[in-house]
């Protein structure tokens, strides 16, 4: 058996096992199950779903996922660039700390209206 592809997520590996079971192509999933038992970040030769094909169906298994294994085209890189008045209002919300934190903010004179006055804790009275 001999790797063709290596599938990066699961519905690639059910269009691909699909696609050799209607030619009858015999193939084998590398690590199928396992990779099921640890699912998420795909490390080689660990819980990734390799194909492997007999040498001689090779040639026609190349032929069925040529639009999988030929190589994308590198994608042009975007620029992303902040207007400034964005970058302006980002700097003035951390530094007057207005709409940063959300939520029920502290009030220190309310703080000071819960203590009691004489110096006695609530702890010292039970």
């Amino acid at each position: 058996m001999i790797p063709l592809y290596t599938a990066q997520t699961e519905s690639e590996v059910a269009v691909i096992s699909s696609m050799l079971q209607a030619y009858e192509v015999p193939y084998f999933i590398r690590g199928a199950a396992f990779s099921k038992l640890y699912p998420g970040l795909q490390i080689k030769d660990y819980n990734t779903q390799t194909f492997m094909v007999p040498g001689e169906s090779l040639d026609l298994a190349r032929e069925l996922l040529s639009d999988f294994i030929k190589p994308q085209p590198p994608q042009p890189r975007v620029e992303a660039s902040a207007p400034i008045s964005r970058v302006f209002r980002v700097v003035l919300e951390m530094l007057l700390i207005g709409w940063v934190f959300t939520g029920k903010r502290w009030d220190k004179n309310q703080a000071e209206e819960q203590q009691p006055t004489d110096g006695n804790n609530a702890r010292d009275d039970a």
